[in-house]
């Protein structure tokens, strides 16, 4: 269980380096349009949170960078900003820790200073992100963080129409759940629940589907 503090992502930023954050250039970026919500229905054996219909879109859907060995890599990933907004809600942060990264696309071993090109999607419905490529392995004793933050999320959690009580308990609930395969059925991940800056976060091993559920 994650028990350090996260902090708030202030704009899309890929940061490499330690503490010398420079930024990054991102391969490729889409502002609108669903990535995986069309395969949703196929996978939702969990309550999947949603996005609230007057959430405003996400920054990018789709983000590929670049991850080096030995070196930290953060992403931050917002909402586009409301009007008299300087800057958007948060809505995900993933950092790989100096160490964090010893393994590439299925399973190959990183040298010191090697990369690999990470892909990013985001889903426009439900609370749910997909890394790839597969097989990327993080170290076991600094593995990668991810957060995801969920004030814009639809606030009737179990859809029955009414915001009340029930939905309040589920919230306290919410944790992120993993999915390797479209077959495999999703396990909850040891998580943070920060129902005041109302963010979960999880250590993350390898690359997978992840979604926010209870």
């Amino acid at each position: 269980m994650l028990t350090r503090r996260i902090g708030l992502p202030i704009t899309l930023l890929l940061a490499l380096g330690g503490c010398r954050k420079t930024a990054a250039p991102i391969e490729q970026q889409s502002l609108a349009g669903p990535q995986l919500s069309q395969t949703a229905s196929a996978s939702t054996q969990i309550p999947m949170l949603q996005q609230s219909a007057t959430a405003p879109q996400i920054q990018a859907y789709r983000v590929s960078f670049w991850a080096r060995r030995g070196t930290q890599t953060t992403l931050g990933l917002n909402y586009r900003p409301r009007p008299g907004q300087s800057q958007g809600d948060p809505f995900l942060r993933f950092k790989i820790p100096i160490n964090g990264l010893v393994a590439g696309a299925n399973g190959v071993p990183l040298n010191r200073g090697d990369s690999v090109l990470i892909t990013l999607t985001v889903d426009s419905v439900y609370f749910r992100v997909e890394f790839q490529p597969s097989g990327v392995l993080f170290s076991k004793s600094s593995p990668a963080q991810l957060a995801i933050w969920y004030q814009d999320a639809n606030p009737d959690l179990n859809g029955d129409g009414v915001v009340n009580a029930v939905d309040d308990s589920l919230r306290q609930q919410l944790a992120i759940y993993t999915q390797n395969q479209a077959t495999d059925p999703w396990k909850q991940l040891s998580s943070k629940n920060d129902t005041t800056q109302q963010y979960v976060a999880s250590d993350v091993y390898h690359f997978s589907e992840y979604a926010v559920s209870w």
